[in-house]
């Protein structure tokens, strides 16, 4: 009987309850009610440098539940609009009463806005709050003038050099890859042939997008074939910045082994085409009191003076079996020193013929070997 009783109970409570009681609903969440920086009608120019960002700072808001708050700053195109045109997450994933945000992003956020390249125009921004599917945005409205960076509105992702006085001529399948430094930057170590044309493409199938350096040193649209050409067959490096249009082109004419202890080069190396130089030589280590001194780096003569290449991951110790593939990893330095970003020889290499080849390719990182012959 008892058992009859509990189970009358159960049925009584079970159909007495709305199917919409028991739907789990994500806590509300409360909107921002003030917004710190940038401060409204800030004015701002934008840069191409990597470290150019913008500083979004907002009041907290509060979930229902009490747990955490995730924000993101929204842009929007005009004030009164409630749709966003671009959305940025908070940092630390969300988390952050804060988002340092690039000047990359802000211009994307412009364009989106329907502001040109190069020109001056007003955004507006705020900030969601989010807790599950629940938000909330604050109602208040920051206005941005923006001056916008002068690159194209669509920036590819990847770039590929082609032509017939690339290393690897005309046939789109066999463009080179370039290397990619971030958003919309890219650079290559080439050999280039006289008075032959080159281009950069964003694929190499199909009908691609074409680029080339005008005659004003402005990265441009090569919309009737137009390509570039350099007067002297050599190697060079290329960079492209299509943020702002903006190219450089530097003749190589040697790139050596730097031996920190003799503060000079002490083997040349041959570019042996797409990137790569490779020599091979006795290597010395400098006996001192304290041991051995094995320390090195690269050093490349340019058409612009002096430069040097070293270790991406500032190491002080020599490599091992076990060392990581980014050990030997290798990037352009700001400046030329004796001792500065270097690597060390394996002591086993000492008062052997060794071969060096240095790997500057767009597909891969920048890297170097070692090898005893």
């Amino acid at each position: 009987m008892a058992k009859f009783f509990i189970a009358l109970a159960f049925l009584i409570c079970a159909a007495g309850c709305k199917k919409s009681d028991m739907e789990y609903k994500d806590p509300k969440v409360s909107a921002v009610d003030q917004l710190y920086a940038p401060l409204d009608n800030q004015q701002v120019e934008l840069s191409t440098q990597p470290d150019a960002n913008m500083l979004f700072q907002w009041s907290a808001s509060h979930a229902q539940d009490g747990q955490l708050v995730s924000y993101e700053v929204d842009f929007f195109k005009n004030a009164d609009t409630t749709e966003p045109i671009y959305r940025v997450v908070s940092g630390s994933s969300g988390k952050e009463l804060y988002a340092n945000i690039s000047h990359i992003d802000i211009n994307k956020a412009c364009s989106a806005a329907g502001i040109a390249t190069g020109e001056t125009g007003t955004i507006y921004w705020s900030v969601s709050s989010w807790r599950g599917l629940s938000s909330a945005v604050c109602s208040q409205r920051n206005k941005l003038v923006v001056k916008r960076l002068e690159g194209f509105e669509v920036i590819p992702d990847k770039v590929y050099l082609t032509g017939a006085g690339s290393e690897t001529g005309d046939d789109l399948s066999k463009a080179i890859p370039m290397q990619k430094t971030s958003d919309g930057k890219f650079e290559i170590y080439t050999k280039l042939k006289a008075q032959e044309g080159y281009k950069f493409v964003d694929r190499i199938s199909g009908t691609p997008s074409s680029y080339y350096i005008n005659a004003a040193g402005k990265l441009a649209e090569a919309g009737k074939e137009e390509t570039s050409k350099v007067a002297d067959e050599g190697v060079y490096r290329i960079t492209v910045d299509f943020t702002n249009k903006g190219t450089t082109i530097t003749g190589i004419k040697k790139m050596g082994l730097f031996f920190c202890p003799s503060n000079a080069v002490i083997l040349d190396l041959d570019y042996v085409g797409l990137g790569v130089w490779s020599g091979s030589t006795v290597i010395h280590l400098k006996p001192e009191d304290w041991g051995v001194d094995e320390r090195y780096k690269f050093q490349m003569e340019t058409t612009s003076g002096t430069q040097q290449l070293g270790t991406k991951t500032d190491t002080d110790s020599p490599p091992t079996a076990s060392s990581p593939a980014s050990y030997y990893y290798v990037t352009l330095l700001d400046q030329t020193s004796q001792w500065d970003h270097k690597w060390k020889f394996d002591h086993a290499f000492d008062g052997k013929n060794t071969t060096i080849t240095l790997s500057l390719k767009g597909d891969s990182p920048y890297t170097h070997t070692v090898k005893q012959n």
